[in-house]
């Protein structure tokens, strides 16, 4: 298994597959694999490079219990590598019947570790247990196809062109298709794809043109979003054997990632594609330009002609360079039209009051009334770590959308009952900017609370349609302008 990859790798499955496996009840019924025939080879190495030396577990010592009690989450997953590695398919079909027994997310984790090691040497056993797994079994078969088409992509790609449905849930629960979102996001073809790119970027290209529908447009995405990392001018050769919206798909992508890389060449790029191709280019590429160099970025501003799209531009750099100089962006935003201030605030507000609480609230105060700072106060006050819980109760109260007013008091209660209790129902109850039954659900907490976070609960005439989270969606992940 890739252990540059792990870490990062291990952190997106425990996000994507965390509800599932911890939804799970009872015990997996599953067993060690049987010794069904398969229709392909386990592999394209000889059986010598791809035999394991089976070792057993008192052998090695220790198990997978006595190493999630030592101390340092990366001790433990290379510790879980090293002790996944040295056992045999057997072996491991054995220690995936224990993991039931592991608590979360530890067995989260030695899921991962465990099937990517174990789908390396023998896919084909891998692939049998998860079949005996229940439910659970569909979520560990990305980890499975991803790990065995990263040693051994034909063949993972013949298994899955033999078995497609096993693999037809797959890339429904979360991700965008075949560009992102790890493991769990993406489809069974754009897995094999990416990691096919890795390796002979013509080749899989060639198999993901014997694809249909989407998983064809899918996986010709994935190869072209890893080459063009990489190497740019290999991307656009594949591109241009594309057709349709595939084709426009992987210029997009490709303008992006010059854009991050040389935005001369990019625009050149940009320059000979269709005319109908070119505004949606130009914002990839600014975005791709946005997230490397936010200071770059800010200077071609003023190249954008059209407003909307400057608008959505000066959002996605802002949201950019808050996250190294939230003070610059939050002037960068109030310098900006007002109709490009609202999402632009909340993504910056968002990093300024958690990098400094006290410089966002002073810029703050700069402010008029109006929405731009209804969504400012609303964001800092569930973003900022500060302490001072009055401060942001009364903060809370001057926001004019009732809406987002009332979302934002809740939230601000919230945490100041954490701490005092006593205070934090005493300032409700003496609040003039709600009504008395507001006061009751806010000191009451439960309902008041499970009403914000549901999305249900007091809508502002704007703030509440827009995230459904504590102010006007300042409580979730900030949208970024139209990205």
């Amino acid at each position: 298994m890739n252990q540059k990859l792990l870490f990062p790798v291990v952190t997106l499955a425990l996000g994507a597959a965390g509800g599932f496996f911890v939804g799970k009840g009872g015990k997996s019924e599953v067993t060690a694999a049987g010794t069904e025939t398969a229709s392909i080879s386990r592999s394209s190495r000889s059986p010598s490079e791809m035999k394991v030396e089976s070792r057993s577990s008192s052998s090695r010592g220790g198990s997978a219990s006595e190493i999630f009690k030592m101390p340092g989450q990366t001790q433990r997953m290379q510790a879980l590598l090293d002790y996944y590695s040295g056992l045999s398919p057997e072996q491991l079909a054995e220690e995936a019947k224990k993991l039931d027994s592991i608590d979360m997310p530890e067995r989260i984790m030695a899921s991962y570790i465990l099937f990517g090691k174990w789908a390396e040497t023998d896919p084909m056993s891998a692939m049998a247990f998860s079949d005996k797994m229940g439910f659970t079994g569909m979520f560990v078969k990305p980890t499975i196809m991803q790990s065995w088409a990263s040693v051994d992509p034909t063949n993972a790609a013949k298994y899955y062109s033999e078995n497609p449905g096993q693999f037809a849930m797959m890339g429904m629960f979360g991700g965008r298709g075949g560009s992102g979102g790890g493991p769990m996001g993406n489809g069974a073809a754009s897995i094999i794809a990416g990691e096919w790119a890795s390796q002979d970027p013509t080749a899989a290209m060639a198999w993901a043109k014997t694809l249909n529908g989407s998983e064809k447009g899918n996986a010709m995405s994935s190869i072209v979003s890893k080459v063009s990392q990489t190497d740019p001018d290999k991307a656009i050769a594949l591109a241009a054997t594309m057709e349709g919206e595939e084709k426009t798909r992987a210029n997009r992508q490709i303008a992006e990632s010059l854009g991050s890389k040389d935005w001369d060449k990019a625009q050149q790029f940009i320059a000979g594609l269709p005319t109908e191709e070119q505004d949606d280019a130009r914002r990839r590429a600014f975005d791709g330009l946005a997230k490397e160099n936010p200071q770059k970025a800010i200077e071609q501003l003023s190249s954008f002609t059209d407003p909307e799209q400057k608008n959505r531009a000066t959002a996605t750099v802002a949201e950019e360079l808050s996250k190294e100089n939230p003070g610059q962006a939050f002037e960068l935003v109030i310098s900006s039209p007002e109709e490009a201030q609202g999402d632009a605030m909340r993504s910056v507000m968002m990093n300024y009051a958690r990098q400094d609480s006290s410089a966002a609230l002073a810029s703050i105060e700069k402010l008029p009334e109006g929405e731009t700072r209804d969504r400012a106060v609303g964001t800092y006050v569930f973003a900022t770590p500060s302490t001072n819980y009055a401060e942001t109760f009364t903060l809370a109260e001057s926001i004019k959308d009732e809406g987002d007013r009332q979302r934002a008091i809740g939230v601000s209660a919230a945490k100041w009952m954490t701490t005092d209790p006593d205070a934090a129902k005493a300032a409700v109850q003496q609040s003039t900017a709600l009504s008395d039954d507001v006061k009751k659900r806010i000191s009451e907490g439960g309902d008041f609370m499970r009403s914000m976070r549901d999305g249900g609960g007091f809508r502002g005439n704007r703030g509440g349609g827009e995230g459904g989270g504590a102010a006007g969606g300042a409580g979730g992940a900030p949208a970024a302008g139209g990205q």
